[in-house]
């Protein structure tokens, strides 16, 4: 069985609880999923353990590829090929430049980026190249060590958001081999977009997650059709309008545990 999961909103819909309390539910019916998140990107201060634990691993890795790796044991760069560390901004270091410190705050400024195709034998890291004129100086020296210790190439500003533009093509190969090596596969989307990549659609159920209520798209290959550009750049709002089959099951308030009839229907799918 292979799902995806997106989030109704852009932030804080539950899609990585959702996914985990799927894992686990399943898990104790003897069903073991793989969790695949392709594109992920996190944020250095709100999320600065996992700049320790990136370091212990020896790879960057963020929230919830951790939260997966930490559930199931698998290789943490193949649940997440395609990361991205983000980091505020200085407005000292810009000259008090209001206009482009709100442009950066918004935009989100990438300080690390790693990649990993499925095939070569280590992950990529790339930091940013002038991190000392952007970034707050409590969070320099950390960062500036984990790229040693990763051996991260440098990249200028523009080089590394052309990167992460790319992360849809640079991950699609990882979720292809995912898809054929596991019988059993969770996709996680990022954000409020439909899917990090097209291998991401080639899935037998779509869900989409919000407080409290977790979505069926039970027509979501008739509506793809709609549009014709890719997954990536359709936001969940614009594409749920389309549906007229959506079933609807209740999320459980800080639960890990999916509700009884959603476990139902999965395991009667898995017959």
């Amino acid at each position: 069985m292979r799902i995806l999961v997106t989030g109704l909103l852009p932030y804080d819909s539950g899609k990585t609880t959702f996914s985990l309390s799927l894992i686990r539910s399943l898990s104790e019916s003897n069903v073991k999923f793989f969790p695949h998140k392709p594109v992920a990107g996190h944020n250095a201060w709100y999320s600065y353990s996992t700049l320790i634990r990136s370091e212990e691993l020896h790879v960057l890795l963020g929230n919830d590829a951790l939260k997966y790796y930490d559930e199931t044991g698998f290789n943490p760069v193949e649940i997440n090929p395609f990361a991205v560390l983000l980091s505020p901004v200085d407005l000292q270091k810009l000259s008090f430049d209001i206009r482009l410190y709100k442009q950066l705050m918004s935009e989100g400024l990438p300080v690390m980026v790693r990649t990993y195709d499925c095939t070569s034998p280590q992950p990529v890291h790339f930091i940013l190249h002038d991190l000392d004129k952007f970034v707050p100086d409590t969070l320099f020296d950390k960062l500036k060590i984990l790229g040693n210790k990763l051996k991260a190439n440098k990249l200028d500003l523009q080089n590394m958001r052309e990167l992460i533009d790319l992360s849809p093509q640079i991950s699609e190969k990882c979720t292809l081999k995912i898809l054929s090596e596991h019988e059993n596969v969770i996709i996680e989307s990022y954000n409020d977009a439909l899917a990090p990549n097209l291998a991401s659609l080639d899935v037998d159920f779509l869900f989409v997650i919000s407080p409290g209520k977790a979505f069926l798209i039970e027509d979501f290959k008739e509506i793809i059709r709609l549009f014709s550009y890719p997954p990536w750049l359709i936001n969940v709002s614009s594409f749920i309008k389309y549906s007229r089959k959506i079933r609807s099951f209740r999320i459980e308030t800080y639960s890990y545990k999916l509700s009884d009839d959603l476990l139902d229907f999965l395991l009667q799918a898995l017959e």
